[in-house]
């Protein structure tokens, strides 16, 4: 009885057309070939299944073919024969991992130089060379670089990082890529149309998604299926042979995540466990649901080549997705590939599992801190809705229900009025337990923890103004207008600015954000406000320092020196009419309230800690 051929050997390139998904490779080689500028040393590298050897075999083939066809070898004659069948006496394979010793490369130094037994030239392949010592790779520079004229090698590797400088300096190297989706699975059907195998082509896509990028692991996957099929091969016998989760049950916990269902996601939790699916390959499968619903909720319906999905698959997805922003699964796939982290080697993987799913299902959306304080303050102060930028946001939050069956949020939604939010904060009298992010569309408990109460008069007013930070300043809202005057004006005085940011565009917006102060002589004092402290750091840089000075007397005409302080917080002058400020002082910008209001009230600090929550600046 004849022993059974594997398809993937089978199948294998017999010329340069046949490889697959490498044409970067195989044109560049097949010029070579038609142009006789063969090169005595190639290393081909890329990831596993790619062709790395298969092109090798084939390029020992066109070198040694009787009879070649241009830059294709003939495929019939002895010498083409003999190396399909892998007894070719001058094409010699080496496993780089088990010969990888000085001794080894010693003996191959020797044998090199012997002419060629059977065709003209001799071609060595050796493949996984990165295995190699650092002492048989020093044993080969010499032979590498000289080879005597009748003589080929081949390097493959799936590491070319590790293969020495001084190898990769005397080789011609390729790069090979992982193979696309749709190559993968064209060649299964070329297969199975060759082989009279009926298919269903979800099934092979299916197939070749497992494969992960690798010719060889697909046409090993689809010999699999193809022994276990009785008669086509279907989805349901792809999954049962591969253990693959099934795309409606990764589908159906989207959606309960989406509807905030944490009972519904728990079920799904439980009928996975109960029918003995690998719990690691669920929870990945779970994240590559996440990352798809991410990749269309950025680049839209129109605009899926970045997804390998069925027309069924992304129609499921194209609803699930209006549910949720793009922030929101941001949030979602960070929160599963942290609990991944934990899930795997856990002794319990199943309470991990169920752990993450309910939080994934408790998921909320950002919201404006302006509409947040507005709520907190009972409905008073707050944001208009034109976006001053500030934003919080956590992990995951409470559904609107205890049961987790509250409607998803959707994009468009209008924020609760502040009667709304006075309603939500008499029910409950803490913060939410869990960690949240906050939805402008769901109520959300403003309450603090304990037996606190939320009062506005807990809020401190803002603090923040400008102050000039030298002794001799008028403290005018902007700059001071008789040293500003001095200085030529301030027409004068943004010419210069412009010309230190043509310069150096850096340093000019630093120094935009400071404001003329004083001039005493020729000391010139800049000032900065609290947000700007950063500015005024750099500002102070004595080589940031020295050439401004230099500008300025460019500019000017005369030496300036330029004299910078610490950024002050002033209070508010208290005799000073509403919306305005004192003497040195600056009338404070809503941001810079928000800003005080989160660096200095209690109950904001205690809501981004309970809700472990960021800030996000627009």
């Amino acid at each position: 009885m004849m022993a059974y051929l594997v398809l993937a050997r089978k199948w294998r390139p017999r010329t340069f057309t046949d490889v697959i998904g490498q044409d970067h490779v195989t044109l560049t080689l097949k010029k070579a070939v038609e142009k006789d500028r063969l090169a005595h040393a190639y290393l081909f590298s890329g990831p596993r299944g790619c062709g790395k050897t298969s092109t090798a075999r084939l390029l020992a083939k066109v070198i040694n073919c009787e009879d070649r066809q241009g830059s294709e070898p003939c495929d019939k004659c002895s010498s083409c024969t003999a190396v399909n069948e892998g007894n070719h006496l001058d094409m010699i394979e080496i496993d780089g991992a088990s010969n990888r010793g000085i001794d080894e490369i010693r003996d191959l130094r020797e044998k090199i130089g012997y002419a060629s037994s059977q065709s003209a030239s001799k071609i060595y392949i050796i493949d996984e060379v990165h295995m190699l010592t650092p002492q048989a790779f020093n044993a080969l520079l010499k032979t590498l670089e000289e080879p005597p004229a009748h003589v080929y090698l081949i390097f493959a590797t799936t590491e070319p990082h590790k293969v020495p400088a001084t190898i990769l300096s005397r080789c011609q190297r390729f790069n090979f890529k992982r193979l696309e989706l749709s190559e993968l699975s064209g060649q299964l059907e070329k297969i199975c149309e060759a082989e009279k195998i009926a298919f269903d082509p979800e099934s092979l896509m299916m197939i070749s998604r497992r494969a992960d990028g690798s010719m060889r692991d697909v046409e090993s996957l689809l010999d699999q299926c193809i022994s276990a099929a009785d008669g086509k091969i279907d989805l349901e016998t792809v999954r049962g042979v591969l253990g693959l989760v099934d795309s409606k049950t990764v589908q159906s916990l989207l959606d309960t995540i989406a509807a905030r269902d944490r009972k519904g996601a728990l079920a799904i939790v439980d009928s996975i466990v109960s029918s003995g699916m690998d719990i690691e390959e669920f929870f990945l499968a779970y994240l590559e649901g996440i990352r798809n619903l991410l990749v269309l909720s950025v680049c839209g319906p129109d605009d899926t080549r970045a997804l390998d999905l069925t027309n069924t698959e992304l129609e499921q997805l194209g609803r699930t997705v209006s549910a949720f922003n793009t922030e929101d699964l941001l949030l979602l796939f960070r929160q599963g590939a942290r609990a991944y982290r934990e899930l795997r080697g856990a002794s319990h993987p199943r309470y991990h599992l169920e752990a993450a799913v309910t939080e994934a299902a408790s998921w909320e959306s950002a919201v404006e801190l302006s509409e947040l304080l507005g709520r907190l303050e009972g409905g008073e102060g707050r944001g208009s809705g034109s976006g001053d930028g500030v934003q919080i946001a956590g992990k995951a939050g409470r559904g609107r229900s205890g049961g987790g069956h509250g409607r998803p949020s959707q994009r468009k939604t209008a924020p609760p009025s502040s009667e709304e939010g006075r309603s939500a904060a008499s029910e409950t009298p803490g913060l939410p337990a869990g960690s949240a992010s906050i939805d402008h569309s769901a109520t959300v408990d403003h309450s603090p923890v304990g037996d606190d109460k939320v009062d506005s008069s807990d809020i401190p007013t803002p603090k923040t103004e400008y102050a000039c930070l030298d002794e001799g300043s008028s403290g005018s809202h902007g700059h001071d207008d008789s040293a500003l005057s001095r200085l030529g004006g301030s027409e004068q005085w943004d010419r210069f600015l412009a010309q230190v940011r043509e310069a150096k565009l850096t340093l000019g917006i630093w120094l935009m954000s400071a404001r003329v102060a004083g001039l005493d002589g020729d000391r010139l004092s800049l000032s900065f406000s609290q947000q700007n402290r950063f500015a005024c750091e750099m500002i102070r840089e004595e080589k940031n320092k020295k050439y401004i000075e230099s500008q300025l007397e460019r500019f000017f005409g005369r030496k300036y020196f330029v004299i910078t302080g610490e950024p002050v917080k002033n209070g508010p002058d208290r005799g000073a009419e509403p919306g305005k400020a004192g003497s040195g002082k600056k009338v404070s910008t809503q941001n810079d309230r928000l800003e005080e209001l989160v660096k200095d009230a209690p109950i904001v600090k205690r809501l981004i800690e309970e809700f472990d929550g960021e800030l996000f600046k627009d």
